[in-house]
């Protein structure tokens, strides 16, 4: 940013912001197809599908795998106030949710404590980018650690393929 021009008539372009010319730009969904072995093609839009790349590509290993899924469909209830859940993926073959997760904050913490307190017939499971981050600066707890403690379940990169077969659990 240029120090010689004034704050106010600095401007901050971002997907939202509208410039002063009054035209507003549209950036062009990403498409990403992903082939399905049932033999169609599922497309992917960034903006209208998998709100993250780590969840896109769970997506392609669970249709890589020919493994069955919902994206977002579900919906889970919780209070203190009344708040639903949408967990990211369902594998109706074992009945179980994954979360797939990059960041994990003390919001996110907080609701999955609450949602395992208050469904515990549920199998929550989380699929961490990096399992040995910090839940803050300067903790000693990792996101793994965190599962642990609060019991679920937890994968890091990756959904584990023992995870997905049709066993008696």
């Amino acid at each position: 940013m240029c120090a010689d021009i004034s704050p106010s008539r600095r401007a901050y372009y971002t997907r939202k912001t509208i410039p002063e010319d009054g035209r507003v730009y549209q950036q062009t969904p990403r498409i990403i197809e992903l082939e399905n072995p049932t033999g169609d093609n599922i497309v992917a839009k960034r903006n209208a599908g998998y709100r993250s790349n780590f969840e896109l590509s769970l997506a392609k290993k669970l249709i890589h795998n020919k493994i069955k899924f919902e994206y977002e469909k579900k919906k889970i209830t919780y209070v203190p106030k009344i708040r639903t859940y949408t967990p990211d993926f369902y594998i109706p073959v074992t009945n179980i949710y994954i979360e797939a997760k990059g960041e994990f904050d003390k919001a996110d913490r907080v609701k999955m404590a609450l949602i395992k307190e208050q469904h515990k017939d549920l199998d929550i499971r989380m699929v961490f980018m990096n399992a040995r981050n910090k839940i803050y600066k300067g903790s000693k707890t990792t996101y793994a650690d965190w599962c642990l403690k609060h019991n679920y379940r937890w994968a890091e990169k990756t959904i584990p393929m023992e995870w997905l077969k049709n066993e008696k659990r």
